[in-house]
């Protein structure tokens, strides 16, 4: 009788333990660079639902995966957000997907790309981050194109595309041709500008100023340099900031980048706290 009860005392444990480890693991993750490379990548994790925006380079393909592993309940992402096609922001998924790697399960890959000959015309220096992350996706089968204005549901996490690209703005070709995604976990907002420059920036306050307007937390256009304009900022009026700023771009020793210029635009706006990818592995609870 006594060992019946142990077992029973010592499965309520370990049923209580293992619940308390996934509202523990709860909340967005930004991760840190694992090469010298700038990058992107982002996790969601919501009551059992994975979701990955992203993910930054090749070299950060074995962290960013390890991580999924460790938060995902059943080693599942339910849909991976990619803002853009370059390189140091697919390079892990297109890595993953090449090697046939099936340790995870991804369901859903949501993005909105230029044509093939658009990019080779307006960024042919990107030409081949096109080309790989392309060619990965065609091995993929549940992938979708999202454009302005489609949302989609993950349990309490509601996705809205408030922007895709317009072929019609070439200047900064790649980088403006990002897709912005607004989330909504419960009372919580969190914008995705990926790499959205002065042009795509206009264009979003033109067609989208009310939906980005007092937003709680933005992640910073571009890694926080040479992206939108301070006005686009004013408007977002942020709460919190994510940079996904490596440690050379964040301290600008040479002042080749513009961070400076955008750190004391987002100074002026009283932002609560600056989260940096410099400073490693950054989980935010979300309520």
């Amino acid at each position: 009788m006594k060992k019946i009860i142990y077992s029973l005392i010592s499965l309520i444990l370990m049923i209580t333990l293992c619940g308390c480890k996934n509202n523990n693991q709860d909340g967005l993750y930004q991760l840190p660079n694992q090469s010298y490379s700038q990058m992107m990548s982002y996790i969601i994790e919501d009551k059992g639902h994975t979701i990955v925006i992203d993910g930054g380079t090749a070299e950060d393909s074995e962290y960013l995966f390890s991580k999924i592993k460790k938060m995902s309940s059943n080693n599942t992402v339910d849909a991976w957000y990619l803002t853009h096609y370059h390189k140091d922001h697919t390079g892990a998924l297109a890595k993953y997907l090449l090697e046939n790697d099936n340790s995870i399960k991804i369901k859903n890959i949501y993005y909105n790309f230029p044509k093939d000959k658009w990019v080779e015309q307006y960024e042919p220096n990107r030409y081949q981050d096109y080309q790989t992350i392309t060619g990965a996706l065609k091995k993929f089968e549940n992938k979708y194109i999202v454009h302005q204005d489609d949302t989609f549901e993950y349990g309490d996490v509601k996705i809205k595309v408030l922007r895709s690209y317009n072929q019609n703005i070439t200047n900064n070709a790649g980088n403006n041709s990002s897709s912005v995604y607004k989330f909504n976990i419960r009372k919580t907002s969190i914008l995705f500008l990926g790499d959205l420059g002065v042009e795509g920036g206009e264009e979003l306050l033109s067609n989208s100023k009310n939906e980005i307007e007092n937003i709680d937390y933005v992640q910073m256009a571009h890694h926080g340099q040479a992206g939108v304009t301070e006005n686009v900022y004013r408007v977002i009026n942020p709460k919190y900031c994510l940079w996904p700023t490596p440690d050379w771009l964040w301290e600008n020793k040479e002042k080749v980048y513009k961070t400076d210029e955008t750190k004391k635009w987002i100074n002026k706006l009283n932002v609560k706290k600056n989260y940096i990818v410099k400073d490693g592995l950054i989980h935010i609870t979300i309520k």
